[in-house]
């Protein structure tokens, strides 16, 4: 009898730990608590402190609601950049030290922000492959710490080889065992490497395909930002649905961080747009967060033939000064989409003219005052045609720099041509 009693008590402990709310900063296991304090430098005895000072928690749980509390719940959103850091980087140094501090700062903004319904956390890895021993080849710069005890990246030292599959996958599994049980919780995680997978020991392509499947069925999300090697191949065996390739120099490194910055921004928005509450149910706040990760990398190249606007997209063409919309693109915005004769700049009906006939300066102007004005409207999707390479003569990688400050606007699409331009294939 004492046996089954026993028992018992073991199976309504294992329950009674499903319908725990589970404090995803709460971690209890040595092996967690040493690899935080290694890469953090804090000292033992603050571990130990904040450990014992949640004894009782059970007693008085935090997520117990009363008639004065709030009905919503905070998204806690375990933002993940795992970065390459072997050799064939060492040319991409500054502008990939300076994406990834922009991409914390985009994270710092967004929890300023939207305080009251998320929580930003950060994990940094970087990954490559060296035979000194002196390093690890996977080195976790940050584990989820809030993004508000975050300073700037700068150990940024590329060297070795290529180990993305064990970076993938550790990282993955380390947070994953850290939030799972954790329903307002999900990682957004974000991958840069400029070559193929070389180097791995502990982990396969199959392997961390089954983990990232797992992972988006959960409503995490997963981005791809890749160079130097077939991108949409290894997307596929991967199984991650948003990437974009960027060619192996300056400007392409520093325009393809600027795309992760609008996904990004984009991404936050649409979580606070629809900020869960208590009651919500677990599958339904799932199914939100898979449809928001599938849509991170939207849809910004400009169709070839725009034949039809929804509601709120807005086709950009190029006219000359006295708006006398003849031919091309400025003919078919005054046929279908509402342009105004005699109206050289500016919106007009579900139109916006770039004049492009006085000179490369005085356009650059125009399309700075458009980039201006699509920043203001995000609600507005505005379609960008190519824009003085008909009448006006010039060519696409004249005009494409222009619009180099539209790369981190979401709702600013280019043409195809353009982007290529600009460093970045988005047809993937």
């Amino acid at each position: 009898m004492k046996v089954l009693k026993k028992l018992f008590g073991i199976f309504g402990k294992e329950i009674e730990s499903k319908k725990e709310t589970v404090n995803v900063s709460d971690v209890s296991n040595e092996t967690s608590k040493a690899e935080f304090l290694e890469v953090n430098d804090e000292p033992v005895e603050k571990a130990e402190e904040a450990s014992s000072s949640q004894i009782g928690e059970e007693a008085a749980p935090e997520n117990v609601n009363d008639e004065v509390q709030s009905t919503s719940v905070k998204s806690k959103i375990y933002n993940m950049l795992i970065v390459d850091e072997s050799g064939s980087m060492s040319g991409l140094t500054q502008v990939t030290l300076s994406g990834v501090n922009e991409i914390l700062n985009t994270i710092r903004e967004a929890q300023k922000k939207h305080a009251d319904v998320q929580q930003h956390f950060i994990t940094l890895v970087t990954f490559d492959e060296r035979n000194d021993n002196k390093v690890l080849p996977i080195r976790t710069i940050w584990n989820a710490l809030p993004i508000a005890d975050v300073n700037d990246f700068k150990d940024y030292r590329p060297q070795g080889c290529t180990p993305l599959y064990d970076a993938v996958g550790n990282s993955l599994r380390k947070l994953h065992e850290k939030i799972k049980k954790d329903e307002d919780a999900t990682g957004v995680v974000t991958i840069l490497t400029d070559g193929l997978e070389n180097a791995s020991r502990m982990w396969n392509a199959f392997e961390v395909k089954r983990l990232i499947e797992q992972l988006k069925e959960e409503g995490w999300s997963f981005s791809y930002m890749g160079s130097a090697h077939n991108v949409k191949d290894v997307t596929d065996i991967l199984s991650i649905d948003n990437a974009m390739e960027f060619s192996h120099d300056q400007l392409g490194a520093y325009n393809t961080w600027g795309r992760e910055k609008a996904s990004r921004n984009a991404y936050y928005e649409k979580m606070a747009s629809c900020s869960f509450s208590v009651d919500d149910n677990r599958e339904m706040k799932i199914r939100r967060k898979r449809q928001f990760a599938k849509e991170y990398y939207s849809e910004r190249v400009t169709p070839e033939h725009v034949t039809h606007l929804a509601s709120n997209e807005v086709f950009v063409f190029g006219s000359n000064n006295q708006g006398h919309h003849n031919d091309g693109a400025a003919a078919w915005a005054m046929q279908a989409f509402g342009a105004v004769w005699g109206q050289g700049e500016g919106l007009q009906g579900q139109s916006y003219a770039i004049p492009t006939t006085d000179g490369i300066a005085t356009l650059q102007e125009a399309v700075k005052r458009f980039s201006e004005y699509a920043a203001m409207h995000p609600e507005k999707k505005f379609l960008v045609t190519r824009i003085g390479c008909g009448n006006a003569g010039y060519s696409a990688d004249v005009i494409a720099p222009l619009f180099g400050e539209c790369v981190s606007l979401e709702n600013v699409s280019l043409p195809y041509e353009f982007w290529k331009c600009l460093g970045l294939n988005l047809n993937l």
